[in-house]
């Protein structure tokens, strides 16, 4: 996973992938299609930011990298050209989604704040072609600044140091 966690940091810093780190992608992707359909984490898991992450925050990181990955390696398209990408995708949108419409989020907030940061580099990507991710970008934005929906109580400031980097400069202001 240790080469998961570099392809990471060169995606948060805006760097492209040279081919190398795409085969590099390409040969993790398998490894995260089986964690994520066994819905088992690593015991050494960890998001990107360093913490380690257990349990569905856990999962919801490693589906969300397993995506971002995805976009970086395969391009904007990528569900299109890869169907297991397509079905986390769906699936992870789909959980998303689920908790607005049930009327307990705002729109683009996931169950808790730090699934909530996983998320938002996706949105910052275009990572989610069926939804309108410069929305929930903003709602994210706004949430951190205001310290409102999952953000209302305490959260992991060094995870959103490393997902804000995601985001334009004069939007990294967080409270």
């Amino acid at each position: 996973m240790d080469e998961m966690y570099y392809l990471l940091d060169k995606v948060a810093r805006g760097e492209r992938f040279n081919a190398g780190d795409k085969a590099t992608a390409i040969e993790l992707f398998e490894d995260m299609r089986i964690l994520l359909e066994s819905r088992q984490n690593p015991p050494d898991f960890k998001l990107a930011s360093g913490q380690v992450a257990t349990g569905a925050t856990g999962r919801i990181a490693l589906n969300a990298y397993y995506l971002l990955l995805g976009r970086f390696t395969y391009g904007k398209k990528y569900t299109r050209l890869d169907a297991d990408m397509a079905y986390w995708n769906r699936y992870l949108g789909y959980g998303i989604m689920r908790g607005y419409f049930n009327g307990k989020h705002i729109k683009g907030f996931y169950c808790c704040s730090t699934c909530t940061l996983s998320v938002f580099p996706l949105y910052c990507t275009d990572a989610f072609p069926d939804f309108d991710c410069a929305l929930l970008k903003r709602n994210i934005l706004e949430g951190l600044k205001n310290e409102k929906g999952t953000f209302g109580r305490n959260h992991n400031r060094k995870y959103a140091e490393w997902v804000l980097q995601f985001a334009e400069p004069d939007e990294r202001l967080i409270p």
